[in-house]
């Protein structure tokens, strides 16, 4: 049965999918055709010979003289009706008789014989292949992962056992594949894992621990392995893992981070040294509705303003920014520093309230992110999870308002959206919106096609597991230091270009030219300082930028992927 429907499930993919809608036009024409052949019949039997037939009678008459079935029960007594009744009979010889079947054949059924005579799934890689990562595992993170590679022109192969797995991948995606059981020791040799890049292990957690020990007793190649569960982590690098990535704990981590709604400390993204990257909301500070002039942060704090967001939008601050109370700051500075922002803020962590909705991995993982700040919470779901003993969720439906308003939903200043279903993150992120329109929402998504759909209902930040996945395994085989912000925007480390040694940060138009924002200048032995524009960018010093991908791209165009002269 699995195969007839995976059968099946060819005409619904690919060029055949866009030639099943040459076809139901064409069934289109054929059906109004024959409703005007009907409605001609019933005139000229009328008109002609007197006689009257129902328009079901013409529909009849019409399929069986186009068909040439001929019954002779309904038949024209005139010359008039005897050229209608040939006319029809031809016209249903070339369209029902010789155009649909060649149709069918050329369009559908010779395609699919081709493609399944052509089509043999690899099983081994050429003896001179190198260089090469290996991806083990299909899921959404993987396939993101497939694009980054495939933008920055690395060799990958996918290894998967699903034969119409790898049917799909390498037709729809126009990926490499080799077919086989990722734990059979021939197939890796198969696949040279020996003289690969990197090995990316994106299996269950016992399949990826099978693996890298299989993988170990062949050769030293570099392995990153997805773990479900964080207690599994040890376990994973015992096995022979360079990378363990738990990056469900990871993702409830950034949940955890961008919904707490006060106090600057809460929202440390992740450091450099003493050097501190965090958000800051505007909403309940004393620079509201002020320009980034007009709010003085850096005067009164020291702090370095590098970005601003507004409901998933970053932007690079001017002088002129308005600070509206949707808007985060991202701030860079030390833990001094912060402290004083807090105290200019004038609230404390002990403020907040964030409501979880969802009680699974990441949602667990928020939670415990939460405990250590600690920042009160109240978990939502509508069972028990079984897997957590550490937290307590109130058992019930989170789309129901009167549940969350009960709950102490008004009084809730952050909001973390995380089931499994997209649907579902979409909706609950909506009815909270138009619950507590200053709550400070944070949701997750799947599947990267529903980002913007979160973002439209209201959420403030979209984490995407397939993002968050993707952009760690491809940090990692670069060797890249590199935050994930959020969709879109990394944090980078470049050595100081030699054509901007010696001149000021104003001077050397950073910003202007590429885009990215100077977050940091690193300078050997020394702290790492969030720089002034009159700071004087020097030889052998890191800059820290802030930017998208695309930002990144041009600055290593305009001065090399590791900078001039690196």
């Amino acid at each position: 049965m699995k195969t007839i429907s995976a059968e099946l499930a060819y005409f619904l993919r690919g060029r055949a999918r866009q030639n099943l809608k040459l076809l139901l036009y064409y069934c289109g024409f054929l059906l109004l055709l024959i409703l005007c052949y009907a409605t001609l019949f019933r005139y000229l039997m009328l008109h002609l010979e007197g006689r009257e037939f129902s328009f079901v009678a013409g529909v009849y008459w019409a399929i069986t003289v186009m068909t040439t079935l001929g019954f002779g029960d309904i038949t024209f007594h005139t010359d008039i009706g005897y050229v209608f009744a040939t006319v029809v009979t031809i016209s249903g010889v070339v369209f029902l008789l010789i155009i649909l079947p060649f149709g069918l054949i050329s369009l559908f059924l010779a395609p699919w014989i081709e493609q399944r005579l052509r089509y043999r799934p690899s099983f081994s890689l050429p003896p001179e292949t190198s260089g090469h990562v290996l991806v083990f595992g299909v899921n959404p993170t993987a396939r993101v992962l497939f694009r980054n590679l495939a933008s920055r022109k690395i060799p990958f192969v996918v290894i998967t056992d699903d034969y119409e797995e790898s049917l799909r991948l390498e037709e729809e995606e126009d990926v490499r594949v080799v077919c086989g059981s990722p734990t059979d020791v021939k197939m890796l040799q198969k696949v040279r894992v020996d003289s690969a890049r990197y090995i990316f292990a994106n299996l269950s957690d016992t399949e990826n621990t099978n693996l890298c020990l299989t993988i170990r007793s062949l050769c030293k190649t570099p392995i990153a392995a997805v773990v479900d569960e964080p207690e599994h982590i040890d376990l994973v690098r015992l096995s022979g893992a360079d990378k363990a990535v738990p990056l469900q704990r990871i993702i409830g981590r950034y949940l955890g981070i961008r919904s707490t709604t006060c106090g600057a400390l809460a929202h440390v993204i992740d450091s450099f040294g003493p050097l501190q990257i965090a958000e800051v909301p505007v909403h309940g500070s004393p620079f509201v509705d002020m320009t980034l002039e007009q709010a003085r942060i850096r005067q009164q704090t020291g702090m370095t303003v590098i970005g601003i967001w507004d409901r998933g939008t970053f932007t690079v601050p001017e002088r002129d920014t308005l600070l509206s109370p949707s808007s985060l700051v991202v701030l860079a500075g030390t833990h001094d520093q912060l402290r004083v922002m807090e105290e200019l803020i004038g609230e404390q962590e002990t403020d907040d309230l964030v409501f979880i909705l969802g009680h699974g991995r990441i949602g667990c993982a928020a939670a415990r992110f939460l405990d250590r700040k600690p920042v009160p919470y109240v978990l939502i779901d509508q069972e028990e999870n079984p897997h957590c003993e550490s937290h307590i969720a109130v058992l019930g439906d989170a789309t129901n308002r009167h549940l969350l308003k009960k709950a102490g939903i008004d009084q809730a200043k952050g909001l973390i959206v995380t089931t499994n279903d997209d649907s579902t993150n979409i909706f609950l992120t909506l009815s909270s919106r138009n619950s507590n329109p200053h709550m400070r929402i944070v949701a997750r998504a799947n599947t990267e096609e529903n980002v913007a759909q979160l973002y439209a209902a209201g959420a403030d930040f979209v984490v995407s597991n397939a993002s968050v996945g993707a952009s760690i395994l491809m940090n990692i085989l670069e060797s890249k230091e590199s935050i994930f912000l959020t969709e879109g925007v990394t944090i980078f480390r470049r050595p100081v270009p030699t054509s901007v040694v010696g001149m000021s940060v104003n001077e050397s138009r950073l910003r202007p030219r590429t885009g990215c924002s100077i977050v940091a200048l690193e300078v050997e032995g020394e702290e790492p300082l969030a720089p002034s524009p009159e700071t004087i960018l020097r030889a052998g010093c890191s800059l820290v930028l802030i930017g998208s991908p695309e930002q990144e791209k041009k600055f290593g165009e305009l001065f090399g992927p590791g900078g001039e002269g690196w």
